[in-house]
């Protein structure tokens, strides 16, 4: 019996590695790497650099090369069929006519511009738009005076009256009072909302805008369970990844062509901070400094620039090779026939294409993971990213998709802390003044838009506001929108940490290779070289 025990001893199974079970369980740990304080602050600086360059772009750029509002969202609807029929290019020139002869209209409606050719030159550059705010104030602030006129008299009436009767009136007096200014300025809040309509958007500002709405979308359709339908999930994803930059490649090249390289230098540099302090995080549980992230990433800037570009320039000269080839078909006679003869090579050369297209749109999340990972070159991310993708493709997907998934909840969760606390400080900060004439709190501040209606920016209501006012709404609403600014610099590091995570994943299944096994920099003393030497001490 001793033997027989001895021989088949007993095995407890006193717990479960989860992790080494489901691999993909190692995503979720994607929000903890993702919500540490220096991958925030890397995010946050990249969206301020980005934000602050395409912002100055738009200062500097041609108001007749600006966009049109909305104009990325039309041009969705023509991509999929609902403006089906008509030259978007021209629907552009003409929604543009159309808003300068409503401006040219308000302008003289307004008396602004009495003469119709000076109100048509000034419409092509929409350059008195401050006049027509400043009008549209005056004629407010007139009405205000005039509804106060009626107050004051209102209130002297009632103080000829008995005193059970005076309360009931001096009330009713100053509430028609308040009843009337709020009237007024939502009135001109409103003109002024449909005059922005009319002007020329920002080029970044119209671009900026409508990818946000994808990235919601995207949110919203997970929460909802929207997957496939318009609008869902993978909709918003398409118009997000292609939708968006096609629009801006198309009607806006030399902006984008600038702005792309303004990207990819500041995704380079802050993209591959994140990336590296996500990998040694992932890898080792370790956290390294945001300045040896920085001097990581500008050590290897180049091989983050070009890991994305190479492949898409492969396509470009395989597509320009292919397009000079049918040149030949001008040549008479022997041209057809020797299209006819290679048309094989344009074949060939569109496979290629083809596979170098789902291999950078399948494993642009691995390339700098891999650099980060690594330590190596652009051509060792491409290399890496596409053997992935092709070796596990479903993989890939199931990967994505849980990330997707689970960024979406975390960003969700993310979204509402920050309006918690957009509540909470609009609440007290104004819990004093809400009752008081003449701070109007709710102009120099909006109160948040509610939550789901997934619209934090708010536009300030200087109507009535003194100069003083002025300066303290714009102050306020810098540190407002910083806050808010966390929202997207968690959405970038959630990215750039997720993405980590499942080339780690990716490398293991395809390479063997423990998610423990990192690339580790000699590290110098950072006073070595200001130490003499000893020979020179001596």
């Amino acid at each position: 019996m001793a033997d027989e025990q001895q021989s088949n001893p007993q095995v407890t199974l006193r717990a479960i590695d989860w992790r080494e079970v489901f691999p993909v369980t190692h995503l979720f740990r994607a929000f903890r790497v993702a919500v540490h304080p220096s991958k925030m602050v890397l995010g946050l600086v990249a969206l301020l650099a980005l934000y602050a360059g395409g912002r100055i772009m738009d200062g500097l750029w041609a108001t007749g090369s600006l966009a049109n509002f909305g104009e990325a969202k039309a041009f969705e609807q023509s991509a999929t069929g609902d403006r089906s029929g008509a030259n978007f290019a021209d629907e552009i020139a003409a929604d543009r006519k159309a808003n300068q002869i409503k401006y040219a209209g308000i302008l003289r409606g307004s008396k602004i511009v009495e003469n119709e050719k000076a109100s048509e030159e000034a419409a092509e550059k929409f350059s008195r738009l401050n006049e027509v705010r400043s009008k549209l104030m005056w004629l407010r602030n007139d009405e205000v005076a005039r509804s106060d006129k009626i107050r004051v008299d209102a209130e002297e009436a009632a103080k000829k009256l008995p005193s059970t009767e005076q309360d009931q009136k001096l009330r009713e007096a100053r509430d028609k009072y308040r009843a009337t200014v709020a009237a007024l300025d939502a009135e001109v809040v409103e003109r002024y909302a449909d005059l922005k309509k009319i002007k020329p958007h920002g080029v970044f500002e119209e671009f900026l805008e409508y990818q946000v709405r994808q990235v919601n979308a995207v949110a919203a359709g997970v929460v909802g369970n929207n997957w496939v339908v318009p609008g869902g999930v993978l909709t918003s994803a398409y118009n997000f990844f292609a939708v968006g930059p096609v629009w801006l490649w198309k009607f806006h090249p030399l902006y984008a062509a600038l702005f792309t390289v303004l990207f990819l230098l500041v995704w380079a540099v802050f993209g591959g901070a994140i990336s590296r302090i996500a990998a040694v995080q992932v890898a080792r549980d370790e956290k390294i400094s945001v300045r040896q992230a920085l001097r990581f990433s500008l050590n290897k800037v180049l091989s983050f620039v070009f890991a994305p570009v190479i492949p898409l320039a492969i396509v470009a000269i395989l597509g320009l090779l292919i397009a000079a080839g049918g040149l030949l078909m001008y040549v008479p006679v022997v041209g057809p026939i020797a299209v006819g003869a290679m048309f094989f090579l344009a074949l060939i050369a569109a496979v290629v294409i083809t596979l170098v297209l789902f291999g950078t749109v399948g494993g642009f999340g691995l390339m700098f993971p891999t650099i980060a990972v690594e330590g190596s070159d652009s051509f060792d991310a491409i290399s890496r990213s596409f053997s992935y993708v092709f070796a596990r493709p479903w993989r890939m997907v199931f990967y994505t998709a849980v990330a997707v998934a689970y960024g979406a909840l975390t960003y969700l969760f993310v979204r509402f802390f920050v309006w918690i606390v957009l509540m909470v400080t609009h609440y007290f900060a104004g819990l004093f003044l809400a009752g008081q004439p003449g701070t109007y709190f709710g102009r120099i501040w909006p109160e948040p838009s509610r939550f789901w209606d997934f619209r934090f920016p708010y536009d300030i209501n200087f109507a009535g506001l003194a100069w003083s006012e002025d300066i303290g709404a714009f102050l306020i609403s810098l540190w407002v929108y910083l806050l808010i600014g966390l929202v997207g610099a968690y959405a970038i590091s959630y990215y750039l940490s997720a993405s980590t995570i499942i080339y780690a994943l990716m490398r293991r299944e395809v390479d063997a290779t423990e998610l423990e096994d990192v690339y580790v920099e000699e590290v110098e003393d950072d006073l070595a070289d200001l130490a003499p030497p000893a020979a020179a001490t001596a």
